[in-house]
């Protein structure tokens, strides 16, 4: 018998790792990775299977596996190598953790102790560790070292997310990749210290959720230089906006602003403009929203900076001025509906019963991300160098930053050029429609497109319209990628697209741009503003 996938799979990992990030792995972690294939079959299939258990600590007789003929010999051996460890090394907490209740209610009832019918699982169990801790013992095992496998995944997949299951989907066709050719230069990390402060962010992370200690986290956010790599120093910032997010909530304004401040990341300026208005600072604030309207970094910087300087108008004589140079586009056209429920109790789908004479979709981000992917779909997946390092990608590594338009400008407006041809951009669209379905693109979600959608769209949006949502995109895909109206609308070469609010509700800063690209597009775009019939709000 040949060896098992998962065992396969892994050895993939390792050969990969070593072959393309040798240099970044200290001595005792290449010794760790060499030592792995010195150990017999079964030992690695185990370790396998136990690096891909739930723990760390795991049950002896959870442990089943056929193709393991000697498991007591392959956890001696493991446990010889250093890799594993049995309950010996484990705490009353950590073994307590693996009993079901009516372990818990037999060991508490055999030690004289009181075991309430009605009592949970955990209560028994917090019992069970004051009364007789002694009693929690059970046959158990855990891995001992595995920073060196983990650390191996992290490299080969660039991320913690994946993980030896993205081989699984694959094989099992639960999940399909586009066939682009790897980089055999391409890495997730190009240095050691790309990798630890990646390690150190995630750690970082995970204090903040855990909102124990604010101050700790926050000081060394702070204290860190800039992170090296685009996924990392991306992480960092969006780490200190979520720091100072949470001392803005303590009202910590200037723990606040100094995260926002090393941030930048949006929507760090507009937070810090909005903690200057809040407290009346008005020069301070007029500074902020003005830097933002004058250099967006994304589209809601641009509305953000709109807003705040309209509520400083009459306080800064220069947001007056900046807003007298640049008028507002021109509101959404809106539509009024009084319609009975819906069996849903979506308003939207109520909206779209009230128009019966239309084909209708509740489509949202769903349609036009897609008509980006379609139509873009080579150029996504070009071959750029350093985008594709492993086979199971759902696009580039550099899709979320400034460096995915720069890499690809000449691909870019030639597809933009190609596209301006309405037969052309037909072709592009429906050929990728139909050659590519079920293939992993990160702006087309198969499940929820019918292929009658993109064809209605086709059939129906005006060609310039197209060409605007597909050129906005382009530069800066992932940043304009929602704000969609929500239903799609179309009848005999027409089409119409409603944004649904229930009464009170107001639009986005996303929704509203989108609106106005449609509508300047020469597209029917409104906001619809939907009530029931029985006077209740949608």
């Amino acid at each position: 018998m040949g060896e098992p996938y998962y065992l396969r799979n892994f050895q993939t990992v390792l050969s990969d790792v070593e072959g393309r990030y040798g240099d970044l792995l200290t001595p005792d972690e290449a010794a760790r990775l060499a030592g792995f294939r010195e150990l017999d079959p079964e030992a690695r299939m185990l370790f396998v299977r136990l690096l891909t258990r739930k723990g760390p600590w795991i049950r002896r007789d959870a442990l089943a596996y056929a193709e393991i003929g000697d498991l007591p010999g392959a956890l001696g051996r493991l446990e010889a190598a250093g890799l594993c460890q049995t309950e010996t090394g484990a705490t009353p907490a950590d073994l307590t953790a693996l009993l079901r209740r009516d372990e818990l209610a037999a060991r508490l009832r055999a030690a004289g102790l009181p075991c309430p019918a009605r009592a949970s699982r955990d209560a028994l169990a917090d019992q069970l560790l004051a009364s007789a801790p002694e009693a929690a013992g059970l046959p158990a095992v855990a891995l001992r070292d595995r920073a060196w496998a983990d650390l191996a995944l992290l490299l080969f997949f660039g991320n913690r997310e994946q993980g030896l299951a993205d081989f699984v989907m694959a094989d099992l066709g639960h999940v399909r990749y586009e066939a682009y050719p790897l980089d055999p230069a391409g890495r997730a990390f190009r240095t050691r210290a790309e990798v630890e402060a990646l390690c150190s962010l995630e750690a970082l992370r995970d204090a903040l959720e855990a909102g124990e200690d604010l101050a700790g986290p926050t000081g060394a956010l702070l204290a860190m230089e800039a992170c090296p790599g685009l996924r990392a120093g991306r992480r960092h910032r969006r780490l200190l906006n979520e720091a100072g997010r949470a001392w803005e909530r303590l009202g910590r304004e200037e723990a606040a602003l100094a995260c926002y401040g090393r941030s930048g990341l949006p929507p760090a300026r507009e937070r810090v403009a909005r903690i200057h208005l809040a407290a009346a600072r008005w020069p301070e604030a007029a500074e902020a929203a003005l830097a933002m309207a004058r250099a967006p970094l994304d589209p809601g910087e641009a509305r953000a900076a709109r807003r705040i300087l309209a509520r400083l108008a009459r306080h800064e004589p220069a947001a007056a001025a900046w807003l007298a140079a640049h008028p507002p586009p021109p509101a959404p056209a809106e539509l009024r509906l009084t319609v009975p429920r819906h069996p849903s109790g979506l308003p939207e789908q109520a909206a779209l019963a009230a128009a019966p004479d239309w084909r209708g979709w509740h489509t949202e981000n769903v349609l036009w991300n897609a008509l980006f992917g379609l139509a873009f779909w080579d150029v996504v997946f070009a071959p750029v160098p350093g985008a594709f390092f492993h086979p199971f990608q759902a696009g580039p590594a550099d899709l979320r930053s400034p460096a995915f338009a720069e890499a690809r400008r000449e691909l870019l407006a030639a597809r933009l050029e190609r596209l301006s041809d309405p037969a052309e951009a037909r072709r592009l669209i429906l050929g990728a429609l139909a050659a590519k379905r079920g293939t992993a693109n990160p702006f087309v979600a198969w499940k929820a497109l019918p292929d009658e959608v993109v064809a209605a769209a086709l059939d129906t949006v005006p060609h310039g319209a197209l060409l605007a949502v597909l050129g906005t995109m382009a530069p800066q895909p992932s940043a304009w990628r929602s704000g969609f109206p929500d239903l799609f609308l179309c009848r005999e070469g027409q089409c119409m697209l409603w944004e649904v609010k229930g009464p009170g509700d107001t639009l986005r800063p996303e929704q509203e741009r989108w609106l106005g690209i449609f509508a300047a597009a020469g597209v029917d775009a409104r906001v619809v503003r939907v009530q029931y019939a029985d006077g209740e709000d949608a």
